[in-house]
């Protein structure tokens, strides 16, 4: 069954289920009000002819009030004296009705209710039985009782039922179009979310999801599938251009070493160009293991299975450590290497092996982009429970646009001159990963023509 079907199929239920809830309860109040009106308006009618009785009881008092009562429909209106016999009757009854009234006022005179509704036959409508006592300023005593139809009260009954049952009718076809457009109304988008996912399931990540101000679920659910079919593009196209710069980076390698093999194999050559052809050769295969090296770290480190074995260290230390490693690099290209450290208390708990990669990372990459005679400045601070780690140069720098990509794999800002660096476009990368497993946070700023600088963030020991 779908999903239209069983949410017609519940609110239709429920919309019939309240409907007739609501209409059983406005019958039972409709006739349970009239019933009680009734009631009252045959009581007050008792104490109004038992005042004017008790104030008034001579025999013209008593004609007016037969008379009253006499031209009302339905009722039978009778005077008892205290002994329950008849004084005066609106109506002819017989013996045995007249039995009837005086047991049954005999009965009520030691209860508290004063009224009853009798069924005086099967198969009939009720009659209201009421009576009320009197006392004469003479002394005299006695009961006034009324016998009262209720046919106009079953009339008025039967047409609040039927009434009822109209409203009923008209409301549960009232609740089948509103069911119906309902249960449209909620499963269109649910439809169109599915339809959007079997697009998505088939390759078709460019779909156009339709966008809606509203802030219920269903929005939110194709708010979120709309935001998945961009992230699977992005990791297409992403995927698309790894395949393509990896294939790149392993074709040129692997041509270098079948070309030089090609001849070494084929012709016959003196040693020292034998020596030369097996350098590049053995050059090119550590370039091609050091690019599947980093592909593998750089998947450990995405996975976060790659486990740290940190220590306490004192970075001033640390990168003097790292200047020491670079001084022949930095020489060669007559570069100034400064780190400033702005206190003794600098120590972060790091992995140093997996740390010294990262800013060796950095640092080269500012000796390969920067000018023989520029500087190079390592500067360290903390700030509360942080360490800041700022390396600065006043090389090429590096164009805005090309900022907020420069950490994705395999990116150069220009290729032709990073292939001619060295660069495998994997290095920042694997820096950012290395920061983010230490709990870290990295920036870049830079500025053609002026330099670039990137700001380290860890938590400090």
């Amino acid at each position: 069954m779908k999903l239209a079907t069983k949410l017609l199929i519940a609110i239709f239920f429920s919309i019939v289920f309240v409907i007739i809830v609501m209409s059983l309860s406005f019958y039972h109040f409709s006739k349970s009000y009239y019933k009680h009106q009734l009631q009252e308006d045959v009581e007050n009618r008792l104490l109004s002819h038992a005042e004017i009785i008790g104030a008034h009881s001579d025999e013209t008092t008593l004609a007016h009030v037969m008379m009253m009562e006499a031209g009302q429909e339905e009722n039978t209106f009778i005077i008892f004296d205290e002994s329950l016999q008849v004084i005066n009757s609106s109506r002819y009854f017989s013996d045995e009705v007249l039995a009837n009234y005086q047991l049954w006022i005999s009965k009520k005179i030691h209860q508290n209710s004063k009224t009853e509704f009798i069924d005086t036959m099967e198969e009939h409508i009720p009659h209201a039985w009421s009576y009320t006592s009197f006392a004469t300023i003479d002394g005299e005593r006695g009961y006034l009782f009324i016998d009262q139809d209720t046919g106009s009260f079953e009339k008025t009954r039967k047409h609040i039922f039927l009434l009822t049952l109209g409203i009923g009718f008209l409301a549960m076809c009232l609740a089948v179009i509103v069911s119906f457009y309902l249960s449209k109304r909620l499963t269109n988008p649910i439809m169109k979310a599915q339809e959007l996912t079997r697009e998505i399931a088939s390759g078709r990540l460019d779909v156009d999801v339709p966008i809606s101000t509203s802030k219920d679920e269903v929005s939110i659910l194709l708010s979120d599938i709309s935001i998945m079919a961009i992230s699977l593009k992005e990791y297409r196209d992403e995927r698309q251009q790894f395949l393509t710069n990896i294939s790149h980076d392993l074709r040129t390698p692997l041509t270098y070493i079948k070309g030089y093999s090609a001849l070494l194999k084929d012709q016959q050559l003196e040693p020292p160009v034998v020596k030369e052809q097996s350098n590049i050769i053995y050059q090119e295969a550590s370039r091609m293991e050091h690019l599947v090296q980093d592909l593998f770290h750089l998947m450990k480190y995405e996975e976060g299975s790659f486990h740290l074995d940190v220590e306490r260290t004192d970075l001033k230390g640390f990168f003097d450590q790292i200047q020491t490693k670079l001084k022949l690099d930095i020489q060669s290209k007559q570069l100034n290497l400064k780190v400033h450290a702005a206190n003794d208390d600098m120590y972060v708990a790091i992995d140093r092996g997996q740390f010294e990669r990262a800013v060796m990372n950095l640092v080269s990459n500012a000796i390969r982009h920067t000018q023989p005679g520029g500087e190079i400045n390592v500067a360290l601070t903390r700030e509360s429970q942080r360490c800041m780690i700022e390396i600065r140069d006043n090389g090429t720098g590096i164009p805005e646009k090309d900022l907020d990509r420069i950490w994705e794999r395999f990116y150069r800002v220009d290729s032709s001159r990073s292939t001619k660096l060295g660069g495998s476009g994997l290095g920042l990368a694997i820096t950012k990963e290395i920061i983010h497993l230490h709990h870290g946070l990295i920036s870049v700023s830079s500025k053609m023509g002026e330099g670039t600088t990137f700001i380290i963030e860890i938590p400090a020991e």
